[in-house]
């Protein structure tokens, strides 16, 4: 009896994502003194969010690797997609390959758990720490303690309560500092209290920084400049994510040669004989990509409101007058210029860094995602400009768009993943602590456990 009653709290329960993760919606509305009902609707939308999550990532990682399969087999080139939610998924598959399935998630669960925590208990303790942010970018939050429950696991091979307990500690003082680092300048942009909490914080930074002596931000702000009306359309994820899809795509395809097309064609690939006309098999592709992409968001969405919610509810209860860290998003409203500029210029960089990449005879063969290119860009595009113009902006964020291709490509190679997150946290700050993370390991003779 007693062995059925633990196998049903730990694993029927507690062990199951979209069940934990109700359960922690649920405390937050009932610590922000909401009702019985709107806690029970929001534990729900969070619970199917988090299904609807997975099975829009695992058709776009399915899907994308026949590609990267098609990819290898022609060229022998190992190939890797950067992007955010799909790294989170591959992580987590990884890890499932060793544990058994879901295992993964629900360590990375309770490394969010434990790592929002920690934040809180660093922010109490800022006398000491001077950390005063608490990170509520719930849609982020979710990924990067995949990602770091996956290196720690990888490379120190420790059993569950250490590898949540070292990722959550690392995750929490990224999470504590880097979004500190940001008060200030976040305030001199907005005029509100809040921070930058996101997945580009040091760059931002780096831009606050370095901006101004690059350019004048009063002469060269492109705020008070006019932009062509006909860029407006990249503004519109959808249709963005889309365009980016179909030239990774077509660039691909072109590598692969015919043979490698018709392969992708059969019952081993898309399954989609009747698309002979290759412009509209790759049209069919990139948009199914987009598609795939477009359900992941939806159920991410979903979940990440109620879970900022509910987090948003426990760190007002313990830490009032903290200062709360949100979405990247929430600053582009101040500079949409900005956000453009950045997104345009990022794009001009990773071009660069992917032409670098063939120019040096690279292993890997990367291809671009929407979401590390356009929120990444577009928010160290506002620093840039806000505190050197745009000559500031378009030469942060071309380095940037470089920076994302290189350092992701250390991160693949030191990580054996087909995707990576992108992001240029992710390329530099993370690409730092993997490389110490993997010492340790060799250091003390441990094997890497997947």
């Amino acid at each position: 009896m007693l062995n059925y009653i633990l196998d049903l709290l730990l694993k029927q329960i507690l062990g199951q994502p979209f069940l934990l993760m109700a359960i922690v919606v649920f405390i937050g509305y009932i610590a922000m003194r909401q009702t019985i009902i709107k806690a029970v609707m929001g534990s729900v939308k969070a619970s199917v969010g988090i299904l609807i999550m997975g099975m829009g990532s695992g058709a776009l990682i399915a899907n994308f690797g026949k590609l990267l399969t098609a990819l290898q087999t022609a060229t022998g080139i190992k190939g890797a997609g950067l992007n955010t939610y799909p790294t989170m998924t591959n992580a987590y598959e990884k890890m499932d390959a060793v544990l058994g399935v879901g295992q993964s998630a629900t360590w990375g669960i309770y490394t969010l758990l434990c790592a929002f925590i920690i934040n809180l208990i660093l922010v109490a303790l800022r006398k000491y720490t001077k950390i005063r942010a608490v990170y509520l970018t719930g849609n982020a939050m979710i990924v990067q303690v995949a990602i770091s429950t996956y290196i720690v696991y990888r490379f120190l091979n420790l059993g569950m309560i250490p590898t949540i307990l070292i990722a959550s500690v690392i995750t929490a003082l990224y999470w504590g500092i880097l979004s500190t680092m940001l008060i200030k300048p976040t305030r001199e942009i907005t005029n509100a209290d809040f921070t930058v909490a996101h997945q580009q914080m040091f760059m931002d930074y780096i831009a606050y920084k370095l901006a101004p002596k690059l350019g004048d931000p009063e002469k060269d702000d492109i705020e008070k400049k006019k932009m062509p009306t006909s860029l407006n359309f990249l503004q519109d994820s959808i249709v963005a994510t889309a365009i980016i899809m179909f030239i990774s795509v077509a660039v691909i395809c072109l590598v692969i040669g015919n043979e490698q097309l018709n392969w992708l064609r059969g019952a081993e690939g898309f399954n989609q004989p009747g698309l002979k006309n290759n412009l509209v098999f790759i049209l069919w592709i990139a948009f199914t990509l987009t598609a795939n992409i477009v359900v992941l968001l939806s159920g991410v969405r979903m979940f990440v409101g109620e879970i900022m919610l509910s987090f948003k509810g426990i760190s007002e209860r313990l830490l009032p007058g903290a200062v709360p860290g949100v979405d990247c998003a929430a600053i582009f409203a101040f500079a949409p210029k900005s956000v453009m500029l950045g997104f345009i210029f990022g794009i001009i960089g990773q071009i660069l860094g992917l032409i670098g990449l063939l120019v040096f005879k690279s292993p890997i063969f990367l291809v671009p995602g929407f979401i590390p290119l356009f929120f990444d860009n577009a928010t160290i595009s506002v620093f840039a400009n806000k505190f050197g113009g745009w000559k500031a902006s378009a030469i942060i964020c071309t380095a940037n768009g470089i920076i994302q291709i290189v350092g992701s490509m250390f991160a693949i190679k030191m990580m054996d993943m087909l995707w990576w997150q992108g992001s240029s946290d992710y390329a530099t700050v993370w690409v730092g602590i993997i490389a110490v993370i993997r010492a340790i390991g060799r250091l003390f003779g441990i094997e890497i456990a997947a």
